[in-house]
């Protein structure tokens, strides 16, 4: 019955989705144009833009909640997020580069970006072969203070391009449908990156327990360790490579899948990426809905969320500790 119902909300949003927008669409002209071969404007405008864009939105939150959910099953910390860790904005520096550089297909500086910082922020917390929690919120802060400078001087340099203001809607997670060959290849690599994590989900319950205790029990903790952290910063660069920054996906949504499918993270990722996935279509219709025929970032509504669970979850570590 809760799946039945979880498929019928999943169902409902991607529809809500699909229907809103500025331009409203007219359900019988789309399966008309559909249907018959002969493109309407309504089922052109649901092929080029509103069916890319729900498919983009959806593939973003789950890559979004897999790196979370593998960030705060390896570091231990339920506060570990790629973009309150520094990663997004380190992957998001790498792209912007890549495109002032006019390299076409950003994806992999993205990626080394957003490794990078992950690299940074593990290195600065490390404390006698643990990593310090204190230290990893700090570095993450540092990190993304510094990605937040880069970005500045890189947008500097692009004063005066008539593609800089999109470029900071872009960055400030606002969603801009890309051509289906470059979604498709986009889906493609975030298809590796969370098939990856998947696989790696038996050893993240080991690595739960403590390096010296998944070692104990015969897995190979350090190597497992960075393939995991090495595929959750891939995915967090693919993502900021699909719209920018969207925060606290990858803090709020594992906190939700723990609850709704145990804490065994054979379930608990899978379910992850797809309440992640849903999250994000729906931030994305909210953002087109709320201020139509404008839109606002959908970063921006994340955050109206994702900030006050923040200070929630910082606010029970204090109590609890």
């Amino acid at each position: 019955m809760r799946r039945i119902t979880w498929l019928t909300v999943a169902i409902l949003v991607v529809l809500f989705a699909l229907a809103v927008g500025g331009t409203p669409l007219h359900w019988k002209e789309v399966w008309k144009g559909l249907s018959t071969g002969s493109p309407t404007a309504d089922s052109s405008l649901f092929v080029m833009l509103r069916a890319p864009r729900v498919l983009m939105a959806a593939v973003i939150g789950a890559l979004l909640a897999a790196s979370g959910t593998t960030l705060q099953a390896l570091l231990r910390n339920p506060l570990a997020d790629p973009y309150l860790l520094g990663v997004s904005g380190g992957a998001a520096v790498g792209a912007v580069a890549g495109l002032i550089m006019g390299v076409a297909f950003p994806a992999p500086l993205a990626m080394t970006g957003a490794a990078i910082s992950l690299a940074v922020v593990l290195f600065a917390a490390r404390e006698d072969k643990t990593v310090n929690i204190t230290r990893m919120v700090l570095a993450g802060a540092a990190v993304h203070s510094l990605s937040s400078a880069g970005l500045t001087l890189l947008l500097m340099r692009m004063s005066g391009r008539p593609d800089a203001g999109g470029l900071y809607f872009w960055l400030l997670g606002g969603l801009t449908p890309l051509p289906w060959n470059t979604l498709i290849t986009l889906s493609l690599m975030a298809a590796v990156a969370l098939t990856a994590l998947f696989a790696l989900s038996p050893a993240l319950n080991l690595l739960t327990l403590g390096p010296e205790s998944a070692t104990a029990l015969g897995l190979p903790a350090n190597r497992v360790a960075w393939t995991a952290l090495l595929f959750a910063a891939m995915a967090t660069g693919l993502a900021v490579t699909f719209n920018g920054m969207i925060p606290f996906v990858g803090l709020l949504v594992p906190h939700a899948a723990r609850a709704w499918a145990g804490a065994d993270h054979r379930r608990s990722l899978p379910a992850s990426a797809a309440l992640g996935a849903l999250l994000v279509v729906a931030a994305d219709a909210l953002a087109r809905w709320i201020c139509a025929p404008r839109e606002i970032p959908t970063g921006v509504v994340t955050a109206l969320a994702g900030a006050p669970f923040f200070l929630v979850l910082l606010y029970r570590r204090r109590i609890l500790s």
